[in-house]
């Protein structure tokens, strides 16, 4: 059973879906409370999407375990073309793929159309299905296409979100409960740092991850960051998006500083900013590769922070006070 859970990508998949839910309940419900409108979308399809997201996503992960194994087939014969059909285990992953990846576009699809968001949710779910083909197939191999990738991959998940009904958001002088009520326009501006600051940090962890692997990546011919840069300069680059990554983030609260009040912004630097600096102290006398695990698995701990920072924003939208 432990292995199924693993085949499916659990840890990542429970992120995904902690992320859609404190996206909800701390920005979109707000956002649409303010307007006193109720929200567009129920918890009935929101979930249904949410749902069919997260099977996508498991098959992606899928996709790379079935690649892995014809990887591993194609060394041990010396050939490019064999017949599938000669491994049952092959294609039975092959199989769980496409029931993964059919189940879960079925019910993208279905929200989508019952909830008349024609764009977000199918674009969402079709592009991280495409991608995560692509990465599990070629992408991750190669030169930073794969911590691309995968960046882009969990912006999406977060941009997802986003209203599609902007008409039905435009206010109007009876609907100002506030002065200082957000705009459409400002909750774009909030998705755009949210899933910048997602992007950033799964391109850090991931070439940590690369890092720590480099051994075996160099055996299988990849032609990672790691493999093609060598540690040093791997660290310098890392170096380099963990500044980006808190600048980013001083840069997102210096915007909303007006709305957001001091416990928030002390908080949002002690789980997001300190945790980054003290990576990048420990990446420096990060010798070998069980310092690079340990750091791997500690910028896991760091993006789950990240939700509970999303879980903040909610106070962008009540006059910037702890209510």
């Amino acid at each position: 059973m432990k292995e199924f859970f693993d085949l499916l990508g659990w840890k990542n998949i429970i992120v995904a879906f902690l992320a859609l839910v404190l996206i909800r309940i701390s920005i979109i419900i707000p956002f649409y409370a303010q307007w006193y409108l109720p929200v567009s979308i129920t918890w009935e399809y929101f979930l249904m999407f949410t749902f069919g997201l997260c099977f996508i996503l498991s098959g992606n992960n899928i996709a790379i375990k079935f690649y892995d194994e014809k990887l591993k087939v194609c060394r041990q014969d010396k050939t490019n073309n064999f017949n599938i059909k000669q491994y049952p285990d092959i294609v039975r992953l092959r199989g769980l793929w496409v029931v993964m990846w059919f189940t879960g576009l079925v019910a993208v699809v279905w929200a989508s159309v019952v909830t008349k968001n024609y764009f977000y949710y199918p674009v969402c779910a079709i592009v991280t299905a495409l991608i995560g083909y692509a990465y599990a197939n070629s992408l991750r191999y190669k030169f930073l296409s794969g911590n691309l990738a995968l960046g882009l991959i969990n912006a999406l998940v977060i941009f997802s979100q986003l209203p599609h009904d902007k008409s039905a958001l435009i206010p109007v002088s009876f609907r100002f409960p506030v002065a200082n009520a957000i705009l459409y326009q400002d909750l774009v501006t909030l998705f755009v740092f949210l899933a910048l600051m997602v992007f950033i940090l799964t391109i850090i962890r991931d070439i940590t991850g690369d890092v720590t692997n480099i051994a075996q990546d160099t055996k299988n011919n990849y032609s990672t960051l790691a493999v093609k840069s060598g540690e040093s300069k791997s660290k310098t680059v890392l170096y380099a998006l963990s500044l980006l990554f808190i600048a980013v983030t001083c840069v997102f609260m210096y915007i909303y500083s007006d709305k957001l009040g001091a416990i928030q912004i002390v908080i949002t630097s002690a789980i997001v900013i300190l945790p980054v600096i003290y990576y990048m102290v420990t990446l420096q006398k990060a010798k070998v590769q069980t310092d690079y695990n340990y750091l791997y698995v500690f910028l896991g701990m760091v993006f789950i922070s990240l939700l509970f920072v999303i879980s903040f924003c909610k106070y962008l939208f009540i006059n910037g006070n702890l209510q």
